[in-house]
């Protein structure tokens, strides 16, 4: 379980950095295509890594049957280590100006997960059948264009 979410944790971190840099911020004209760049490469993991959101579901299934600690320790290699890393992008965008997480960067980061990804996940079935490309479109810049009127910053 380690293993496969540090793998995807990898990958999640190179799309987050190449999509969007805390040091070199986009213009503000700019904000809604990064993020959707970023949304798209994260909705894009369930189906590259199949086998690996297969695992993901069987967690979610037998969780109740998993220890504690197996479920923290996978937790803490992958999901965890990926938001606290969302959380600094965030509070960057936050502090040039870009964005309001309203004090609350790790809050707006589950938020911004959830909108873009959740429907997908569940309409797919973490991508055992995967939504259409057009559909999938539609969802992630829903919920990007959602995400930017709760904590788009007042211009």
């Amino acid at each position: 379980m380690q293993w496969s979410a540090g793998q995807v944790r990898d990958e999640q971190l190179v799309r987050l950095r190449k999509c969007l840099d805390p040091q070199r911020p986009p213009r503000p004209e700019d904000l809604e295509r990064d993020l959707l760049a970023l949304a798209r490469g994260r909705v894009a993991l369930m189906t590259d890594f199949r086998d690996h959101f297969s695992l993901v579901r069987h967690i979610h299934g037998e969780a109740g049957h998993v220890p504690p600690e197996v479920l923290d320790a996978w937790q803490e290699a992958g999901p965890r280590r990926v938001s606290r890393e969302l959380s600094v992008v965030l509070a960057a965008l936050a502090d040039h100006g870009l964005l309001d997480v309203h004090g609350d960067p790790a809050q707006a980061t589950v938020h911004f997960m959830v909108l873009i990804s959740a429907e997908i996940a569940q309409r797919s079935y973490w991508g055992v059948i995967p939504l259409s490309p057009e559909e999938t479109d539609r969802i992630t810049a829903v919920g990007v264009q959602t995400f930017l009127r709760a904590y788009g910053a007042a211009r």
